[in-house]
């Protein structure tokens, strides 16, 4: 019996550690190994529950640059300020083009084609050579070689090129100068300028005329006297 367990002792003493077999795992072991893997899975499932809580809901963050002094400038008043600097585009009726009815226009204008009613431009107004207005007209200021039929008002200056034909009255409140056919009566709040290829079929009111020659006026011409101007 003595010599079985020396030499089952020489035996272990001799085999390598990693070559000995691994004891097996008892129950106690196994429950013990069990309930540390529960706690720890159970914790790391509270911390992550509890990571997504506080986070909260996902926002949606809009695109936003960086202002001069190091804020943060939103999609929407980017916009805004893109609207505020970009001017307003040219609004343009092309040849070969017919509006039936009036058309109005809050930036500069130029007209080629036809307008079967009026044309009110709160900018710029040009009427080309091939351009048509059976109605009135009405712009800031305005440069016609084209045909109007109805009357033509402009706040501040026009100009009748020698292509241009008005059929009705016209009206400028600061400066005029014709090269073309009026067939109605002029009135204007400063000068009128008569080209030497300008028609002028009526009365001419103003305050100052200039009349080169070959330039043809049948009508009347009422000046105002220095007094009802104002000056002296």
């Amino acid at each position: 019996m003595q010599e079985r367990k020396e030499e089952r002792r020489r035996m272990s003493e001799s085999t390598p550690p990693e070559a000995k077999p691994a004891a097996p795992d008892t129950y106690e072991d196994m429950q013990d190994a069990a309930q540390k893997g529960g706690l720890l899975n159970r914790f790391s499932t509270m911390f992550h529950e509890v990571l997504q809580t506080s986070r909260g809901p996902e926002r949606r963050r809009e695109p936003a640059m960086e202002a001069g002094d190091g804020q943060e400038v939103s999609a929407d008043d980017l916009a805004i300020r893109r609207a505020r600097t970009v001017s307003a585009q040219r609004m343009t009726v092309p040849e070969g083009v017919i509006i039936h009815g009036s058309m109005s226009s809050g930036s500069d204008t130029e007209i080629a084609g036809r307008v079967e009613g009026d044309a009110i431009v709160e900018g710029r107004l040009y009427l080309g050579a091939s351009a048509l207005v059976s109605g009135n007209v009405r712009a800031a200021m305005c440069k016609i070689e084209g045909l109007v039929e109805g009357k033509v008002e402009c706040n501040q200056e026009l100009e009748l090129g020698r292509t241009g034909r008005l059929n009705a009255d016209v009206l400028a409140g600061k400066r005029m100068m014709l090269a073309g056919q009026v067939f109605g009566n002029v009135s204007c709040g400063g000068q009128v300028r008569m080209m030497s290829s300008a028609k002028v079929t009526g009365d001419i009111r103003t305050r100052r005329i200039v009349i080169e020659e070959g330039a043809v006026f049948n009508g009347r011409c009422t000046m105002r006297t220095p007094a009802e101007r104002g000056e002296r």
